[in-house]
């Protein structure tokens, strides 16, 4: 049961095709691939001669965790690893996850050690939706429990996915990873750091960096920070989503980058909207 041969890759691509290019090779040619091409540029035939994947071509952008949950659904494995785009496996990575998951049976989901190319761990310590108290200092040096997981890397059984219903649809983009984490944790067993097991992730650079992109991560952005902390019975959530949009557009950055710009004034107008649908 625990080997290559019963893992399914999922990716979700968004004009991500340049990367997929360097994360072919890094994945091993027994697991099952499917790539989620959610309504972005068709896939070139030459990643198609690189090995075997499953296409699935959504023709609207149905968003992230949607997106996953389509790919999920097609996923012949008992296994599933959800992988952003601009990832790299190190070697072995799998194989430790495998062994890892085996050895803890009442866990419910697995995440690797996430690096930059520059071998700058990139950790997820903390969230919105957690208290204080609960967040950690930095990456733990050992295999450990761990409160939230970040969404370039997710390692699980299909029937614990299905078992919490997948990511929450409700979410276009942004913090359904950390809606994801908490119901997994609240209701099948304890999130596993595993430092032995190593991706290489380049962050912010599964899609195209520019003004147009910015807006519409920082629209879903505003969105899904009210939406989640709504869902969670976030204290004053409603002024604290507000108050961080607005020092947003204090920041200098508002002055010299066109990308942020864009970026903070669309979370801006995505917390009013999700707002005022709060009040319908």
């Amino acid at each position: 049961m625990y080997e290559l041969s019963n893992v399914s890759i999922v990716i979700v691509s968004f004009n991500s095709e340049e990367k997929l290019f360097e994360l072919f090779p890094s994945i091993p040619e027994r697991c099952e691939l499917i790539i989620v091409n959610n309504a972005s540029n068709s896939l070139p035939e030459e990643l198609k001669n690189l090995r075997n994947f499953i296409e699935i071509h959504n023709s609207e952008n149905k968003g992230f965790g949607t997106a996953c949950n389509i790919g999920v659904t097609k996923a012949s494995k008992d296994f599933i690893f959800l992988l952003n785009p601009d990832t790299l496996l190190k070697d072995h990575c799998l194989e430790n996850l495998l062994k890892v998951c085996k050895d803890f049976p009442n866990a419910s989901a697995f995440t690797p050690k996430i690096t930059n190319k520059k071998n700058k761990e990139d950790f997820k310590r903390r969230s919105i939706l957690l208290d204080r108290g609960q967040w950690l200092k930095g990456p733990p040096k050992v295999l450990s429990e761990i409160p939230v997981m970040g969404g370039a890397a997710i390692f699980l059984k299909k029937t614990i996915f299905s078992k919490v219903g997948g990511f929450d649809e409700n979410i276009f983009l942004y913090h359904e990873d950390d809606d994801l984490s908490l119901r997994l944790k609240n209701t099948v067993g304890p999130l596993m750091y595993c430092p032995q097991a190593n991706v290489i992730h380049e962050g912010g650079n599964s899609s195209l960096r520019n003004p147009k992109t910015a807006m519409l991560k920082g629209f879903h952005m505003g969105k899904s920070r009210v939406y989640a902390m709504k869902k969670y019975n976030i204290n004053n959530y409603k002024v604290k989503c507000l108050l961080f949009a607005i020092i947003q557009l204090m920041s200098i950055e508002m002055l010299f980058s066109k990308r942020k710009r864009a970026k903070y004034l669309a979370f801006f107008k995505g917390v009013k909207e999700e707002l005022k649908e709060d009040k319908v």
